[in-house]
C-alpha cells in the first residue's frame, strides 16, 4: 500500500510516518520511505544519526521528466531504472528500511519561484516505486500545496494528522476534501496530541460533524517530546510508550485494509490470495 502522511507543520506527521515505517519493518516487511518535505526530517525519525542524515544524497527533481504519449497527453517518466535509482540514492535506515530523500531548496534560490519540479518528482516516485516492498510511506510537505499540485495523486491511503486546535482541525478538513477530489481510496484522520478527554472529544466531534473517519488516536506522549529534545527517534527512545503503542494499533488497522478480500466460494482468504 502507498501511504502518505500530511498535516500542518509540527502536527506530528513525520513522527507518524517514521514510526509506521519502523513498525512495519519490524514485522518483516520491506519498506520504502520517501521524505518529500523540502525540510527533511524523516531520517531522524527512522533512527539515523544527524551526521548520517546529513550525508544522504538527495534525489534531484530531474529524476522524473515530463513526456508526451502517442495521444499528446503529458506523463511522468523516470530518467533511470528503479534499480539504478535505489542503488544510487536509497540509504539503509534502521530495520532495513530504504529511505530516499527529495532535495532541499538550494542555497541562493530564495524568491526564485515555486518547487513545481520537486512536486512532480515526488508524485512520479510514489507511482514508480510501488513494486519495491510491501509499503511505500511518504512524508509529504506540510500544508496543502502538494494536494493542489496533485503530488499525492498516486497514493492509496492518506493519513491526515489533526491536533485538538481549531486551525489544525480546519486544515485537516480542507486536506480531506482535496484528497477526495484526487480520488484517493482511503482518507483517514489520525487524532494526535490529545492531552485528555476534552481534547479527544474535540477531534472526534469535529470529525463526526464533517464525516471524517478517524483511524486512530495518538495521545500526548512526554516520551515523544523527550526524544525530540535529544534528537532521537521516539521508536528507539521509548518503544513501549503510550504513543508508540497507539501507532502500533494504527498499523494493525492499515494492515487489515491492505489485505484484499477473499474471493467468494474460493475457500479461505489465504488460499484466495495465493
Amino acid at each position: 500500500m502507498k501511504i502518505a502522511t500530511v498535516g500542518k507543520g509540527g502536527s506530528g506527521k513525520t513522527t507518524l510516518a517514521g514510526t509506521l515505517a519502523r513498525i512495519f519493518a519490524e514485522r518483516g516487511q520491506r519498506i520504502v520511505a520517501i521524505d518529500g518535505d523540502p525540510n527533511p526530517n524523516l531520517a531522524l525519525t527512522l533512527g539515523m544519526t544527524p551526521d548520517a542524515a546529513d550525508r544522504i544524497t538527495y534525489i534531484p527533481p530531474s529524476i522524473m521528466t515530463l513526456v508526451k504519449d502517442e495521444a499528446g497527453n503529458s506523463k511522468l517518466e523516470p530518467t533511470m531504472s528503479n534499480d539504478a535509482l535505489m542503488e544510487k540514492f536509497a540509504v539503509r535506515a534502521n530495520d532495513g528500511i530504504d529511505l530516499i530523500v527529495m532535495g532541499k531548496p538550494a542555497h541562493g534560490t530564495a524568491g526564485t519561484g515555486c518547487m513545481c519540479s520537486s512536486h512532480r518528482a515526488v508524485r512520479g516516485l510514489i507511482a514508480e516505486l510501488t513494486d519495491i516492498g510491501e509499503h511505500t510511506i511518504t512524508d509529504m510537505e506540510a500544508g496543502l500545496e502538494h494536494l493542489k499540485r496533485g503530488t499525492a495523486r498516486n497514493v492509496d491511503m492518506m493519513l491526515v494528522v489533526a491536533e485538538p486546535y481549531y486551525r489544525s482541525l480546519e486544515a485537516a478538513l480542507r486536506t480531506c476534501e482535496l484528497a477526495r477530489e484526487l480520488n484517493i481510496p482511503f482518507v483517514k484522520v489520525v487524532s494526535n496530541k490529545a492531552r485528555g478527554e476534552e481534547d479527544r472529544a474535540a477531534i472526534a466531534d469535529f470529525c463526526a460533524k464533517h464525516d471524517l473517519e478517524v483511524i486512530g488516536e495518538v495521545p500526548w506522549d512526554e516520551d515523544f517530546a523527550k526524544a525530540e529534545q535529544q534528537g532521537k527517534s521516539p521508536y528507539d527512545h521509548a518503544p513501549t510508550s503510550v504513543g508508540i503503542r497507539a501507532i502500533r494499533d494504527i498499523a494493525d488497522r492499515i494492515a487489515a485494509l491492505a489485505v484484499p478480500p477473499a474471493v467468494p466460494g474460493s475457500g479461505d482468504g489465504a488460499a484466495a490470495r495465493a
